[in-house]
Parts: C-alpha cells; sequence; structure tokens
C-alpha cells in the first residue's frame, strides 16, 4: 500500500510508522512522512496510545459500513479499507509552530491514530494539554472517561437508585465506578469470571452472569426493576436484557456503538407498558439541557481531574511495545476474556 504524501523535502520534520487497517482481520505499521508544523500546528512525538476494544475493532473487523464518515480529520482512508483509525494517543510536542497554543516539551492528549511521530492543529478539539503529574498510561483513558462521565451526565444517577451496567470492558468499567460514586447499589452483568471478580473490588455490589442476572436484579429491587440500565457490551443481547430488567418508568442507556450488526428487539410487553425511556448517549456531543454551562473544554477537565483523583481505577491487561501493536487486535479478537485496556508504548 502506498502511503507517500506530496510533502516537499524541505517541509518533512521526519518519518514516522502508523498503524493501519488494510483489510478485515489485517493490521499493519507503515512508514509515512510527518510534516514539519507551521501556524498553529505541532509535531507530536507518541509516548503511549490505549486500543479502543469497542469502535477500534469494529474498525479491524470491517463492521463499519464503508461510506461511513470517519468523524475525525486526524484519521485518513475509508472504513472500506484501507484506514488509519484511532484516537487515543499521549505524546511530547518536539517542534511547535510559530502560532501554536503549546510549546516543545508539553505533553498532550491528541485524538489521532495510533503512531510514533505526527503533526497536528493545536488549536482543535482533538488536542488537549496533559494536566503537570499525571501519568501518561492514566492520561491515556482520557476519552474513554469521557465517554462514561458522557453517559452519567445524559442520565444522572439519583441517591439511591439501582444502577445496572451490563458489560465490563473499559467503558463499563468505568461506568461502574463512577455510578459507585452515586449510586445506592451498582450491579454488572458480564459472561466473563475475571472481569465480575475485578467488578466487585472496585465498583460492584453484585456482579452477576447474564444466566443469573434476571432473578438476581428482581430480588435486590424487591421485584421493582432496576432505575437505570446501562449497555456498554456491544452485544445486542444485552440491550434486549437491559430492557427486560428496567422498572417501571425507568432508563435504559444505550452506551454501545454497533455498527453493522444488526439489534433485533423485543418492545412488547415491558418497553411499553413500564413507559421506559431508550436514551442514546454519544461522546461527540453534550445533551442541549447541559449547554452552555458544559462545554468539551469543561468534560475533558473534569475527566482529568478524575484520572487525578487516585481513587478511579484505569484496566490495563497488557502492555506492548509500538513494534508489536498489530499483536493487540488479535488478542482482542481471539482471547476477549483475557484482555482489558491494552497500552501501546513507544520507544
Amino acid at each position: 500500500m502506498n502511503t507517500q504524501s506530496t510533502i516537499a523535502p524541505q517541509a518533512i520534520a521526519g518519518t514516522a510508522h502508523g498503524l493501519w487497517f488494510t483489510a478485515a482481520r489485517r493490521a499493519e505499521l507503515l512508514e509515512e512522512p510527518v510534516k514539519k508544523p507551521s501556524g498553529t500546528e505541532v509535531t507530536v512525538r507518541a509516548i503511549a496510545s490505549l486500543v479502543s476494544a469497542g469502535t477500534e475493532m469494529l474498525v479491524y473487523r470491517g463492521e463499519l459500513p464503508a461510506e461511513d464518515d470517519l468523524g475525525l480529520e486526524t484519521c485518513v482512508g475509508s472504513f472500506g479499507f484501507p484506514v488509519k483509525y484511532a484516537y487515543q494517543v499521549v505524546g511530547e510536542v518536539v517542534e511547535a509552530g510559530p502560532d501554536a497554543l503549546f510549546k516543545v516539551g508539553d505533553r498532550l492528549f491528541v485524538r489521532h491514530p495510533h503512531q510514533d511521530l505526527f503533526t497536528v492543529r493545536s488549536d482543535s478539539w482533538l488536542v488537549a494539554g496533559v494536566p503537570g503529574g499525571l501519568a501518561p498510561e492514566r492520561a491515556a483513558f482520557v476519552n474513554l472517561l469521557e465517554v462514561a462521565l458522557n453517559c452519567h451526565l445524559d442520565v444522572p444517577v439519583r441517591f439511591g437508585d439501582v444502577v445496572v451496567v451490563y458489560g465490563q470492558g473499559v467503558v463499563g468499567s468505568l461506568v461502574a465506578q463512577l455510578a459507585r460514586r452515586m449510586a445506592g447499589r451498582v450491579a454488572v452483568v458480564d459472561p466473563i469470571a475475571g472481569r465480575r471478580k475485578a467488578a466487585l473490588a472496585w465498583s460492584a455490589d453484585a456482579a452477576l452472569a447474564p444466566e443469573e442476572a434476571p432473578a438476581a436484579i428482581a430480588d435486590m429491587t424487591q421485584g421493582r426493576g432496576a432505575d437505570i440500565c446501562i449497555e456498554a457490551t456491544g452485544a445486542p443481547s444485552a440491550l434486549q436484557a437491559a430492557i427486560m430488567a428496567t422498572g417501571q418508568e425507568g432508563t435504559v442507556v444505550v452506551l454501545s456503538f454497533f455498527g453493522t450488526r444488526k439489534v433485533p428487539l423485543v418492545l412488547s410487553p415491558e418497553f411499553h407498558y413500564r413507559r421506559l425511556r431508550l436514551i442514546s448517549s454519544q461522546v461527540s456531543s453534550l445533551g442541549s439541557g447541559l449547554q452552555p454551562r458544559w462545554t468539551r473544554e469543561r468534560r475533558n477537565a473534569a475527566a482529568f481531574d478524575l484520572l487525578r483523583s487516585g481513587w478511579l481505577i484505569t484496566p490495563v491487561s497488557h502492555e506492548l511495545p509500538f513494534g508489536r501493536a498489530p499483536e493487540a487486535y488479535d488478542i482482542l479478537d481471539t482471547s476477549p476474556q483475557d484482555a482489558m485496556g491494552i497500552l501501546l508504548r513507544y520507544a
């Protein structure tokens, strides 16, 4: 695959290696030139990046419509392949344009694909300064923590609520940990025993296998059903289970992105007769009822504050050198029961 650009030789800052998805279930590190920064741009050398087991795996498996917009100006290609797509890199500024908002030596979180060197506009919402003292491996979680935080902004938990979180991958784990600070009781549902064990240590009053969840949730709510059920699995069956487990006039939150997967639902009688609310929570925007008080910048700052607080667990199961980055996707694809967050470290 040709990744050569038309950048003039005198405008090249160096050579980079970026992770591309070149076909379904094929990830490769490819070489490409990096332009020198101009205007508000900065050139960033990566320190660590986090693989998203949700959207990135949909891309890796070819489960997104080829015609869909990539959504991020830093990503390149199309979902029909080849495509360079990811969005969780922590790095250090090594060169800055004359109008850049950051200086050499500053550490940044950038919504950019996995790449060891790149140039990006510093005045974009895709770039945020990392607070001093925050380790890169924790800072890499800020985007997924914003997903979890946005969920709770969309559907606030009231004191005493029973909250059930379906899925204890990285996002589900973060959602449950935040709920624990507010809810009366938190239950999680996940088929993987290791994730259930971790949830009991980090956030949950009850950690349930899918087959035992209906009876257990009914028991812990005295038959009322949960106040809030949050689907964070990406599995259509979990969304159906969440609808069935939610009590009268309760709320079901759809946090997953299903891509091209079909989501058949049975809505009668529970959904209609219980007058349930079905809410989509998506991190690219904030609910209109929160604006103008809440902005992307405020949410980002709140997420960084949570990461600095010390109590929040950022679940990492694997750390790989960037040169082995393609292995991360094979692990997530073939051994999901063994994987949580996968961090890539750069030399």
